[in-house]
Order: structure tokens, then C-alpha cells, then sequence
């Protein structure tokens, strides 16, 4: 076994200490991979914020506090309120001893106010929507009295939401060979120059699901006349 002499010893020794060096900096200490890029937990967090901030924002626009109440009418689905802008239907027909008082009530469904002053112009209708032969009186026209029925008309302005009634009257009495006069349909214009409109029944005039949206039944029997009260609230 060779021994090497002190000299040797002192000269290889920075000769080694440079060789250590050198793989220390070829290969440094790398740092925690956590540290390298964010950690899941950090963006979800920020993905958050964001959501928030933009559902936040989105709130402010259309929450309550930000918003005042529509005055559109909203007791009926605008989608169905007819060109005129007022819908016309019947929820009751009264009836006694052969006496039928209809009530139709106009309801403006439209975005400005309808006028009405005086009578409903009214058509009955038989199956094939022909018009029946019908006399229309204003008022009660002898048929029967009725308290209201006779009150002379008023100048009405109907509001977007709101609504006016008339009533119709007839007697369904039958003295006669002849088949009586039984209406299906009824039509109404409002006013004079106001379109012809069909009076839907709803509620409780509605007699099953498979009948017509706007059919409806008034028989006359035989005396063939109508009294119209005027508009009033």
C-alpha cells in the first residue's frame, strides 16, 4: 500500500474542493413544486371573486331596490291582450223564473286609456257565426227590472289594468212553433268606433274543455230580444 507523502495531500486538496464546488452548482436545490405555480385552493378562491363580482353586478340592474313596480297590467298574460287592447269575457249569467242577466266585463289590457261612453254594440251569433235576428234596446226594454239597469251612461276612461261592465238581459220564454233562437257566439264593439270584439267566457261559464274559447250559449227562446245596460264600474 502506497502512502502519499503531505505534499501530494496539499496539492490535490483544492483540485477536490473545486470538483465539490462544481457539482453543487450544476445541480442546485430545488425549490417546493407548491411554490412554482398557484395552488388549486388560491384559484378557486379567485375564480370566485369573479363570479361574484359579475353576479353582483348583474343584481344591481334588476333587483327590487334598483327597480320601480311596472304599471303594465298584469292580472292577464300581455301576450294574449287582443289589438284593440281591451279583452272582453263573462264569468256570470244570473239566473231566475226565465230571466238571464249576463255580466261582461271589458278589461284594458293594453299600455293606454280606453274611453267608453254610452251603449255596447251587441251581436248574437248562431253555430255557424251568422248573425240572429235579435233586437237590441237600450236599456231594459220592458224585459224585466233590474236596479241599475236603467242608469243613464257616464263618460268612462278605463286605465291600463283596470275595467268597466255591462250587462245584458233576456228572457229564454218559448211561445212558439218555430224552434227557438239559441246564440253560440256573442260580439261586442265597445263603442261606436271601436272594433267588433268576441266576449270570451271564463270562471264558471266555461261548460267543459271541449268547447269552442269563445262559444257560449244564449237562448232567447222566442221572444228574440236583447236589453243593454250602459257601461258603468
Amino acid at each position: 500500500m502506497t502512502i502519499m507523502s503531505p505534499r501530494w495531500i496539499v496539492t490535490l486538496f483544492p483540485l477536490v474542493m473545486a470538483v465539490v464546488m462544481t457539482g453543487c452548482v450544476a445541480h442546485p436545490t430545488q425549490p417546493a413544486e407548491e411554490t412554482s405555480e398557484p395552488s388549486s385552493a388560491a384559484f378557486t378562491s379567485t375564480t370566485s371573486a369573479v363570479e361574484d363580482s359579475a353576479g353582483t353586478g348583474v343584481g344591481s340592474a334588476n333587483d327590487g331596490r334598483a327597480s320601480s313596480p311596472s304599471s303594465a297590467p298584469t292580472n292577464s298574460s300581455a301576450s294574449d291582450c287582443p289589438e284593440a287592447g281591451v279583452r272582453l269575457t263573462t264569468d256570470l249569467v244570473e239566473v231566475a223564473m226565465g230571466l238571464r242577466l249576463m255580466h261582461v266585463e271589458l278589461a284594458n289590457c293594453g299600455d293606454r286609456p280606453y274611453r267608453l261612453n254610452g251603449y255596447p254594440r251587441v251581436r248574437v251569433l248562431d253555430e255557424q257565426r251568422r248573425a240572429l235576428d235579435v233586437r237590441v234596446e237600450r236599456g231594459s226594454a220592458d224585459i224585466a227590472t233590474v236596479d241599475g239597469f236603467d242608469t243613464p251612461p257616464e263618460a268612462i276612461t278605463v286605465r291600463p289594468g283596470e275595467h268597466a261592465e255591462a250587462q245584458l238581459m233576456w228572457r229564454n220564454t218559448h211561445a212558439s212553433m218555430n224552434a227557438p233562437q239559441v246564440g253560440e257566439y256573442l260580439k261586442i264593439a265597445p263603442a261606436r268606433d271601436r272594433p267588433w270584439q268576441s266576449v270570451v267566457p271564463v270562471g264558471r261559464e266555461r261548460n267543459s274543455p271541449e268547447q269552442e274559447r269563445d262559444e257560449i250559449t244564449i237562448n232567447l227562446g222566442s221572444t228574440g230580444e236583447l236589453g243593454v245596460r250602459a257601461w258603468f264600474r
